[in-house]
């Protein structure tokens, strides 16, 4: 299978309601276990001081492990506070931020269920395409574009699609259960993406890293 570990971080983290001392012993659990490519700051800061704050904090543990450190959409913030990249949640501005941030930075997009949009930033150059179930289709103007993406696969399928089709890497958004793991990496995943299973973890985040890897290895 070959997957590897996408991790998200709590919202409650930028959101305030967890702080970076409450939350610094739990990541560094999770980034400790192994097997972890990227995490990705998740959700929206409260100010721009609160997102400088938070990355000046957890940035650092990130990439002293060799792991890649992204923010989401604010691909300005993102060179200026020296993380790895960006994730951006909608296709629109990949074309902005691959011009901003050049091509030493990573810049992947969130596709949601659309063939189209993932086709067009993975012809374009986005470092990955991310597939996440849980958000719908856009509007659709153009009937072709609109009967492809709307009898188009959904779920493990989707990647197994894309990995049929096309080669830049791609993620399963689907903030993925410990139990469908082996699926999503059996479908194709390059990188599976998971932040409940890690976080509300009966044990303890280390114990659900390890599980994750022992599903998909």
């Amino acid at each position: 299978m070959n997957s590897e570990i996408y991790l998200l971080t709590p919202p409650e983290v930028l959101s305030g309601e967890l702080s970076t001392d409450q939350f610094v012993p739990s990541l560094l659990q999770a980034l400790d276990s192994g097997g972890i490519s990227c995490v990705l700051l998740c959700g929206t800061a409260r100010s721009e001081s609160t997102l400088q704050e938070v990355v000046a904090v957890l940035r650092p543990l990130v990439q002293d492990r060799d792991i890649a450190f992204l923010i989401e959409d604010d691909f300005k913030s993102a060179a200026s506070l020296n993380c790895d990249g960006v994730h951006l949640t909608s296709a629109e501005t990949f074309k902005e931020a691959r011009e901003f941030l050049g091509s030493d930075n990573i810049v992947g997009v969130d596709c949601g269920i659309s063939r189209h949009d993932a086709i067009l930033v993975g012809e374009a150059g986005a470092d990955y395409v991310a597939f996440n179930n849980r958000k719908p289709l856009p509007e659709i103007d153009d009937p072709d574009v609109r009967a492809f993406e709307e009898n188009g696969p959904r779920g493990p399928e989707l990647l197994t699609w894309w990995q049929t089709m096309m080669t830049p890497p791609c993620v399963s958004m689907d903030d993925v259960s410990i139990d469908d793991a082996s699926l999503h990496a059996e479908a194709g995943a390059d990188f599976i993406a998971v932040q409940s299973a890690i976080w509300k973890h009966p044990t303890d985040p280390a114990k659900a890293i390890a599980e994750i890897n022992e599903a998909i290895a």
